[in-house]
């Protein structure tokens, strides 16, 4: 059984560094200052310096100062003060072994600090949450709490609270049996110390590596990381070291067969707690003696040391020594022929063990259930019917109050539950009230954008139609007049084509001016307005452009029509300049609140990498798409075709009233 070690940041100054004198001399300063002083939140800070000094010695002292500091904190409304108390109180909890209420404290505080934007100590709170979870076996809360404050640590630089963490981490690792994990944490700890030159730091990394390397029998490495960290715990003057490196190099005789040597440590070990009266360090101790006792086959006093283990096991809620005390529990009773009792600590440990560390055998357990069962066969029936009227009349007892115990969490559950989808209902209509106005504003930027450029198109078209198409318009009657009164001209070939020329060209500006502006979307709507265009540019081009509509689609806004009109202008733009294609599809579909077009064309194609980084076109035309809430899909293959489709979300486009 070896013990690693976690680390509580708040006291990094050392509880057993300051000299008497020197502790004596700084008491006595704090105690003129809070004389002199005012109540304010000044005060308070002092409070808690004064009330720090008087640790680990004077417990009920240290106590009595800091709840004289969380009523000030309280009366002046002073946030940060009541979440300091927790994280100061929390050491005389762990020393007394009331690690539950410590983790609901330091867990009120978190939620104070975040409150604050108090990010320093934010997260030696949420470390603080960590330790609390390990203390209790949580090894995964634990782990999740400290990669957490890890984070905060990198992002303000920190490197001596990242090294505890790091250190913590160890510890978790090894507890779930992954050493290797464990040692490479504790190593890079130990990295961190060797940087800060804090021997501190050291001796902590060095009692993680030390364990996890014993734990891969690997015990010459072990005891010399052990020999140093008690090394490094002498010269600090801190007892908590000797202690991790003592109780571990007991552990590393045992599993060598050197139970004296082992057993003198324990010794050596109780002698020192005395000076660090921690229920965690005695756990270990009393658990390791009763484990060499029983190795030595001196059950009786065995029994003692591990039935006190499991004592302060279950007092303190420390489940992981819990587990092993049951396991030795059982060995000892399993050892002098007490199979009944040994079957149930069994039984409780293999539960414990899953639940703590994983997937554990039960050939064990299997064993001792049956030499259980073959003495309850040996029973008097007498007795046995009696016993089991009693225990009948016991367990209707017990079923109904667990029965009262299960209707009212159900309950408390429904109700919790209830809250809950509540609550996250109304954070999803946040959500999406939010998202809705989102892209609302950017179609109204569009929109706008659109606006503008279709107040240039229209003056463009009505230049083209009654400038340049006028103009065309005269002259095409001025060579008509000429046709009339020179006969000549009448049968000349070339004057004949250049006139077929010129309706050509007033064909082309007034196709040209109505597609600039087109009067017919806002007649026939996007389905109607597409198929004329289509048609028009197959009457015109070397290209035959085919068009469908599936289905009902119903009438938008005009801008939204007139924005997704463009879209499909310019993919068949890129048809004509670009594919080389013969033939194109252009396909409009309407299904619920979804808008597809698919254009496609059986042309040359291209790189689609090459588009994407040379065509700002292309890319002009994804931003105008995904403004509208829509989406382009673009399919092409070199000398296969290409294919577009779009799908937009018509949910927020209201329906436009036309006027007819």
């Amino acid at each position: 059984m070896y013990k690693h070690v976690i680390i509580l940041y708040f006291f990094l100054s050392g509880l057993c560094l300051q000299g008497q004198s020197q502790l004596a001399w700084q008491q006595d300063s704090l105690r003129k200052e809070i004389q002199q002083k005012k109540a304010d939140t000044s005060l308070v800070n002092t409070l808690y310096s004064y009330g720090f000094n008087f640790l680990p010695d004077s417990l009920e002292r240290a106590a009595g100062i800091f709840r004289e500091a969380l009523q000030l904190s309280r009366e002046l409304h002073y946030h940060k003060g009541v979440a300091d108390f927790a994280c100061y109180y929390m050491y005389i909890q762990d020393m007394r072994g009331e690690y539950m209420a410590s983790l609901f404290m330091v867990q009120q505080a978190v939620t104070i600090y975040a409150s604050l934007r108090d990010t320093l100590n934010l997260m030696r709170a949420i470390s603080y949450c960590g330790n609390e979870y390990q203390q209790i076996s949580n090894f995964p809360m634990a782990a999740g709490r400290y990669l957490e404050a890890l984070k905060l640590a990198d992002k303000a630089g920190d490197s001596l609270f990242a090294c505890i963490l790091t250190n913590n981490l160890a510890s978790v690792f090894i507890a779930l049996e992954d050493y290797e994990k464990g040692f490479d944490y504790a190593n890079r700890a130990y990295q961190y110390g060797v940087t800060l030159k804090s021997k501190r730091r050291l001796a902590s990394a060095l009692i993680n590596m030390g364990t996890a390397r014993a734990h891969q029998q690997r015990n010459t490495e072990g005891r010399n990381y052990f020999s140093k960290a008690i090394e490094l715990g002498r010269q600090i003057g801190d007892s908590s070291y000797v202690l991790d490196g003592i109780i571990n190099l007991a552990s590393i005789y045992s599993d060598l067969g050197k139970h004296d040597t082992a057993l003198a440590c324990y010794a050596n070990s109780l002698a020192v707690s005395k000076k660090y009266p921690s229920p965690e360090y005695l756990t270990y101790i009393y658990l390791g003696y009763g484990q060499e006792l029983y190795k030595i086959k001196n059950y009786a006093q065995a029994e003692t040391y591990v039935d006190k283990a499991i004592a302060l096991s279950q007092q303190h809620q420390a489940l992981d020594e819990l587990r092993q005390a049951y396991l030795t529990a059982s060995d000892i009773w399993a050892a002098q022929g007490q199979y009944r009792q040994a079957f149930e600590l069994r039984k409780a440990y293999e539960i414990m063990n899953d639940s703590l560390v994983g997937d554990a055998t039960r050939k064990s357990v299997q064993r001792l259930e049956m030499q259980y069962q073959t003495e309850k066969k040996d029973r008097d029936l007498a007795e046995k019917k009696l016993l089991l009227m009693q225990k009948d009349m016991q367990l209707q007892r017990k079923n109904m109050l667990i029965f009262i115990f299960i209707v009212g969490s159900a309950l408390l559950l429904v109700l919790a539950f209830i809250v809950w989808q509540r609550l996250k209902h109304r954070h999803w209509l946040q959500a999406q009230r939010l998202q809705t106005l989102e892209i609302e504003k950017t179609v109204q930027v569009l929109e706008a954008m659109v606006q503008g450029e279709e107040k240039e198109r229209t003056r463009l078209s009505k230049d083209l139609h009654d400038g340049v198409g006028g103009l065309l318009s005269a002259v095409k009657m001025h060579f008509g007049a000429l046709k009339h009164e020179r006969i000549f001209l009448q049968t000349d070939s070339g004057f004949n084509h250049a006139l077929g020329m010129l309706d050509d060209a007033i064909g082309e500006v007034r196709k040209t001016a109505h597609n600039l502006m087109p009067e017919v979307l806002a007649r026939m709507g996007l389905s109607g307005a597409l198929r004329l265009y289509c048609q028009n540019v197959s009457h015109s081009r070397k290209l035959t452009i085919g068009f469908y509509s599936i289905g009902k689609i119903d009438r938008f806004k005009g801008n939204f029509e007139l924005s997704v009109y463009r879209i499909v202008q310019e993919l068949v733009n890129n048809i004509i300049k670009h594919s080389c294609a013969s033939e194109a599809l252009v396909q409009l579909t309407q299904h619920d609140q979804l808008l597809t077009i698919t254009v496609e064309d059986n042309g040359i194609g291209f790189s689609l990498q090459t588009g994407e980084q040379s065509g700002m076109g292309l890319n002009s035309l994804y931003n105008r798409i995904r403004a509208l809430n829509g989406k382009l899909d673009m399919h092409t293959t070199p000398g296969k075709g290409t294919t577009a489709y779009i799908e937009f979300n018509i949910s927020i486009m209201q329906l436009t009233e036309v006027e007819m």
